[in-house]
């Protein structure tokens, strides 16, 4: 691939892959975002959110060598008055310092702009099923985006890192239909926590069947 690709296999996860991924790893990669959806389940009032720790005791108690993860890491972004590109800046800052791998420039500024251009087109993005609206307290609301990033292992060809990412971003927005007028200049009290667990997948991982779905 000359660029990094966006893809999804239906609503859960957006997935975005590296243009170093060999491509003989993309029909793998392919099944680590559909073994993702499928801890993407309804909640109460219809919310959909991604089940963290189901997701993980699965991880845990699969049997296979071809999946396990490295590390589970979370950050905070403090309430702060910013515009949507600001924020976008602090989140993708605390991603790197979390991801612990080196991004190219090119992946840097794709991860970049489908973070901006997520809370910029909110309505487009539930409608694809990629984030999800709740209320807070205090007349506050929050989305919770899921993100699937995919990049090469460059010391094992016949694996590659599969970035599990959830953004929850909150700001002092009522309405969900509020959110859906956003643009990068916009300027809210906002806030967010980013949550990311690092898998390590060989080539051959099949699709989430093969990963008895486990509850917390």
């Amino acid at each position: 691939m000359s660029a990094p690709i966006t893809v999804s296999a239906g609503s859960g996860f957006v997935c975005i892959i590296s243009e170093k991924l060999p491509d003989d790893l993309l029909s793998t990669a392919i099944c680590v975002l559909k073994f993702c959806n499928r801890y993407v389940g309804s909640e109460e009032e219809g919310k959909s959110i991604f089940d963290w720790s189901g997701f993980k005791n699965a991880i845990d108690n699969y049997s296979g060598s071809d999946l396990s993860f490295d590390k589970f890491q979370n950050a905070t972004i403090n309430q702060t008055q910013a515009s949507v590109a600001d924020m976008t800046k602090k989140i993708i800052t605390a991603l790197k310092g979390m991801l612990g791998i080196s991004l190219s420039n090119d992946e840097a500024e794709v991860l970049a702009a489908n973070v901006e251009r997520t809370f910029t087109n909110l309505k487009m993005v539930k409608e694809c099923g990629w984030a999800n609206f709740s209320q807070s307290a205090h007349g506050s609301s929050s989305w919770e985006y899921r993100l699937l990033v995919i990049l090469p292992n460059p010391d094992l060809t016949s694996f590659f890192y599969g970035l599990v990412t959830t953004i929850k971003l909150e700001a002092d927005i009522k309405e969900e239909s509020t959110w859906w007028g956003l643009e990068s200049s916009s300027s809210k009290n906002f806030s967010a926590r980013i949550d990311v667990m690092n898998l390590i997948v060989m080539k051959g991982f099949k699709d989430a069947g093969s990963v008895q779905k486990t509850s917390a």
